[in-house]
């Protein structure tokens, strides 16, 4: 029981720090901020996070661990349109669940080394599905095959900027809100040109649902 006990405190403290960070802003957040918010003593804190070091790895690894669940999803999925929207769907989530992480993603690179190191290696993972993904759409008749070699990098390119900072561009835009419908039309719209006209028809309808069902922000 006392491991129990122990085990749900230090998953709460992580879940709430995360969500302050999101609020507040990564370097606003104090420790003494989370343990009254918890209602917990600093010393029950320090017991299982020492710094603050510890939290933010901890978070990434939960970062990790939710995309790379997300992609092993997307690989057992049938190629459409709609299986490529679904999934930028989905990033979204957990962008949003992780939204500190991005907003101060080179302050983070820079500051943990570890952090960068696993991140570069996921990039580069990344890029290889991409890839993949992408040459098994031209075959597949979803995106034009006029689509040459340089289109499919600068498509990666752009599209890994592009879910990197998004958040960031929203942020500082005149309407804060960080919503579906923005970040589909900014990570999404790299493929409009490319895609063939029942995909393009697939496009456009499935915006037009997501226009209709714009969620809250919500970033618990």
């Amino acid at each position: 029981m006392f491991y129990l006990c122990e085990v749900d405190t230090k998953k709460k403290i992580l879940n709430t720090a995360r969500i302050l960070y999101n609020k507040k802003g990564l370097n606003n957040v104090t420790a003494r901020m989370i343990c009254e918010n918890l209602k917990i003593s600093l010393g029950s804190y320090s017991y299982h996070y020492p710094d603050k070091k510890v939290i933010i790895k901890s978070l990434y690894i939960e970062l990790q661990q939710e995309l790379q669940n997300m992609y092993s999803v997307v690989k057992n999925e049938k190629p459409s349109i709609i299986t490529y929207l679904d999934t930028h769907k989905e990033l979204f989530k957990i962008q949003s669940k992780y939204r500190f992480f991005y907003l101060n993603l080179f302050e983070i690179l820079s500051n943990y080394e570890t952090i960068k190191t696993d991140f570069i290696q996921n990039t580069s993972n990344e890029r290889v599905l991409a890839e993949q993904i992408l040459e098994y759409y031209i075959k597949k008749g979803i995106l034009i095959r006029s689509l040459n070699k340089k289109n499919i990098e600068r498509i990666i390119n752009v599209g890994q900027i592009l879910n990197n900072f998004w958040a960031i561009d929203a942020e500082i835009s005149s309407n804060k809100n960080i919503e579906l419908s923005y970040y589909m039309e900014i990570c999404c719209g790299l493929l409009e040109p490319y895609l063939e006209s029942e995909s393009l028809k697939k496009y456009h309808e499935y915006f037009s649902r997501i226009e209709k069902t714009v969620p809250k922000k919500d970033y618990n």
